[in-house]
């Protein structure tokens, strides 16, 4: 049996990594009488596999991983187990079982809503907004330790708006092909305006898949390819 297991992120808890995030769920099945699937071999370990690893200090409604079961539970039960286990901060919203055909987490993530919450008030506006939609292009380049790339922002961001005086919203390309961190496309918005960088929260709020018909579908719905 396999699930998808969708959870939120919140508090101090943003602050432990993934690996540790991942051992932090090992430990919490095995707090339960789940009984999760485990590899074969000289090290054997939990299935488990995560769809897009959050970045350390972000905060999320929607989070996911799959997992491999040994017996059928009903996915009620399964929520009720895992979130009498939970440390504040972290708990279980949905669970999914996956069909036999259903891709896993990590390789059907298409795209992420996420909302940056300024401190202050949010520095753009609509203009700012239009702004962005009428370029032809945005150009960001992002430096690393081996190389620096150019690229498009404009193609990797497929909605934009304010969404009250202090949020910016905004989804974006999460792909393995295309993934854009949010710090990018704001940092493209205050060269856009010209203005000096602010302090800001990033929260994401979901993960979608695309369904047969190219559609953003949330991660937590199974499709069987």
């Amino acid at each position: 049996m396999k699930i998808r297991i969708k959870f939120s992120k919140h508090g101090v808890l943003k602050y432990i990594g993934h690996l540790d995030l991942m051992r932090y769920f090992q430990k919490a099945f095995r707090r339960t009488d789940i009984n999760v699937s485990y590899s074969s071999g000289y090290s054997p370990h939990m299935i488990m596999s995560f769809a897009h690893p959050l970045g350390v200090g972000l905060e999320s409604d929607g989070e996911y991983f799959d997992v491999e079961l040994d017996d059928d539970e009903s996915p009620e039960d399964i929520k009720r187990k895992l979130n009498e286990v939970m440390a504040e901060g972290i708990e279980i919203l949905a669970v999914t079982v996956l069909g036999e055909k259903a891709g896993n987490a990590m390789a059907s993530v298409a795209a992420a809503d996420y909302d940056i919450v300024f401190t202050e008030k949010c520095p753009f506006n609509e203009a700012t907004i239009e702004r962005f939609k009428g370029a032809e292009e945005i150009l960001f380049t992002k430096e690393t330790k081996k190389s620096t790339k150019t690229f498009n922002i404009k193609e990797f961001v497929f909605s934009l708006s304010i969404k009250d005086d202090k949020t910016l919203s905004f989804c974006v390309d999460a792909s393995s092909s295309g993934n854009l961190k949010p710090k990018f496309l704001v940092d493209s918005l205050f060269s856009l305006d010209g203005i000096e960088e602010c302090k800001y929260h990033v929260f994401r709020k979901e993960i979608y898949q695309r369904d047969k018909d190219g559609k953003f579908i949330p991660l937590e719905v199974s499709l069987d390819e």
